[in-house]
């Protein structure tokens, strides 16, 4: 029998793996920060600096609109349909859409490789795999390598001729970081923002101009996301996350579809 990859996936994301793809996706989006010309166009925008709890609430929620439903879905064509929208005024070049695809499906993967209750197993890496790719067709996304080594090893050579420090990743870092607390489990809230600075890579940390934690913090985060794993692989979670049309912090009676995203959208220049 063929393998559902919408299913495998939809149920890594939202149900065994929630917290881990969570935060997974949101260390993808702080990656591109680490662009200086991706970090630029965001911070022209306005979205993340003047409407960060909103621009960080509809990201989200079209995400997760897309992974509820499925990509080929009439409510995830309309969330893909939105996206395009959106992003088609921005100067956004092929290798910079390539390479936020790529964050996707490998960031997710190494975090939960590393901090989730279990490996993925083949099945699941190959349904995370097809699900990002059939988003990227959707989205437009042109000559992506055709497998997952050929597509991270473009993805690794991308970061080490790209990372560098600019000024705006700290503008958007300091709009964003408290915005990250939601994410962790609940014993590291308070320290949001040393727990996130604790989990990034050095080479992103410093393109992005985040001092390194001292060893006690990383030691405490990464013992307390240890901790978290074995919880959750002795007690499994048995309900979805996400609910479509759920209420958030900006849409606190729920939202639809279409309040999601900039409206107007506003082009930007690129510098």
């Amino acid at each position: 029998m063929d393998l559902d990859h919408h299913a495998v996936y939809r149920h890594l994301a939202l149900r065994e793996f929630a917290a881990d793809v969570r935060i997974g996706l949101n260390l993808a989006f702080y990656r591109t920060f680490a662009v200086p010309a991706a970090a630029r166009l965001l911070l022209d925008t306005g979205e993340m600096t003047e409407r960060s709890a909103k621009r960080t609430d509809d990201t989200g929620l079209m995400m997760y609109e897309v992974i509820a439903h499925g990509p080929a879905h009439p409510r995830g064509r309309q969330v893909i349909s939105a996206l395009n929208r959106i992003h088609r005024v921005y100067d956004i070049t092929p290798d910079e859409y390539r390479y936020t695809l790529g964050t996707f499906i490998f960031i997710p993967t190494r975090w939960i490789d590393r901090y989730g209750p279990r490996r993925l197993t083949a099945d699941e890496r190959t349904a995370t795999w097809h699900f990002w790719i059939e988003v990227g067709n959707l989205m437009n996304i042109r000559d992506v390598p055709a497998t997952w080594a050929e597509f991270e090893q473009w993805f690794n050579a991308y970061e080490r001729d790209n990372f560098a420090y600019d000024a705006a990743a700290t503008r958007l870092m300091d709009a964003t970081r408290d915005l990250l607390a939601t994410r962790f489990p609940k014993a590291l809230r308070h320290w949001a923002g040393a727990a996130g600075d604790a989990l990034l890579d050095d080479d992103v940390r410093q393109a992005l101009g985040v001092p390194k934690p001292n060893l006690t913090t990383r030691a405490v985060v990464h013992g307390a996301l240890r901790l978290s794993a074995l919880k959750r692989r002795l007690r499994p979670a048995t309900k979805d996350v996400f609910t479509p049309g759920q209420p958030s912090r900006h849409y606190p009676d729920g939202y639809t579809v279409e309040q999601l995203g900039p409206d107007p959208v506003q082009p930007v220049a690129r510098r």
